[in-house]
């Protein structure tokens, strides 16, 4: 009711209006008074704290003015703006802590709507890793917002889950700055409890995308099932429809190996020998593999390497070759 009442709100706090202020919002920030004036029964419609003050049994003190020492004069301006305008508030641009400093208020005067709009842009603001730390740190510090932070914490919990199931490995200096240091245990702790599944691709967590296929680590008594081999998971493998790249960026994709086979060459005797063939991809991502251009690579020979990020899952195996290509 109180959305459709303000819609003519907006010309109120303009002087040329007829309708003369009559409290004034005293806010004190960097040693300096800084006013803001308002309308108290356009307050006291929309919270209820304002109401109690300006027309409640209020004892003692001035009721046209209402001193602030625990928010900044642009977070004052910016609930006046939600209580006169309901929209167009320009809220994206603004900071996610100036996001929680609104909400500090919303919270304390209890502004009806107010507090799910400051929801509504936190959940939209975007988060990298150069922020997700601190983001986090930010949730922390206005932890006593319960819900909100709960939500933005979650939200780095999220993303940065996301990112580790994404194949995205570049960690260095996440976590470097001292002063996040406390929030970058906490949310290095929460991912931690995140159920994260192997990478689909490599079949390891973390993620191997971009690291050399190793020659070492197989299991020698794996057993071939319909769907790829069985084979220890606490290695490396290469699974039927995982994708490779190699020295020259051509991608390939594995559709088989023969457990135990021997590869006799100058250098490489004993070496695993993997059957591969040449991958390329459509513009709307899907895999091509081309018949009649294949080969093997020889592991520990051969520099072939994990690519995960081509790939949202390996190569279905319906499309992958027989084994009657698997000859050379």
């Amino acid at each position: 009711m109180w959305s459709s009442i303000k819609q003519n709100w907006s010309t109120a706090r303009d002087s040329s209006s007829g309708v003369p202020t009559d409290v004034t919002f005293e806010v004190q920030e960097r040693g300096g008074i800084y006013e803001v004036k308002a309308h108290k029964y356009y307050l006291a419609l929309v919270s209820p704290v304002f109401k109690t003050h300006f027309f409640g049994p209020f004892l003692g003190g001035n009721k046209d003015i209402v001193k602030i020492d625990d928010a900044p004069v642009e977070a004052v301006k910016a609930m006046l703006d939600y209580i006169y305008l309901g929209q167009e508030l320009g809220w994206e641009i603004k900071t996610l802590e100036e996001m929680f400093e609104i909400a500090c208020l919303a919270d304390k005067y209890d502004v009806v709507g107010m507090m799910e709009t400051v929801k509504d842009c936190v959940e939209k603001m975007p988060i990298s890793l150069d922020s997700v730390v601190e983001t986090a740190h930010i949730a922390d510090k206005f932890s006593f917002i319960g819900e909100l932070s709960e939500l933005l914490l979650s939200k780095c919990t999220k993303f940065l889950s996301q990112v580790l199931c994404s194949h995205v490995l570049d960690f260095s200096g996440l976590f470097s700055k001292s002063e996040f240091a406390s929030s970058a245990a906490m949310l290095h702790s929460l991912v931690l409890k995140v159920d994260l599944p192997d990478c689909s691709n490599c079949d390891h967590f973390p993620c191997l995308h971009g690291q050399l296929v190793p020659h070492e680590g197989w299991d020698a008594t794996a057993e071939v099932g319909d769907d790829g081999w069985t084979l220890d998971q606490d290695v490396p493998c290469v699974p039927p429809g995982c994708l490779l790249t190699d020295e020259d960026g051509i991608h390939w994709t594995v559709f088989g190996y023969q457990p135990g086979l021997i590869f006799f060459n100058d250098e490489s005797e004993g070496d695993l020998v993997i059957f591969v063939r040449k991958t390329t991809f459509n513009t709307d991502g899907n895999p091509h593999l081309h018949e009649g251009h294949d080969r093997n690579f020889v592991l520990g020979d051969d520099a072939v390497y994990f690519d995960c990020q081509k790939l949202g899952e390996p190569v279905k195996y319906h499309l992958l070759p027989d084994e009657d290509a698997m000859s050379f």
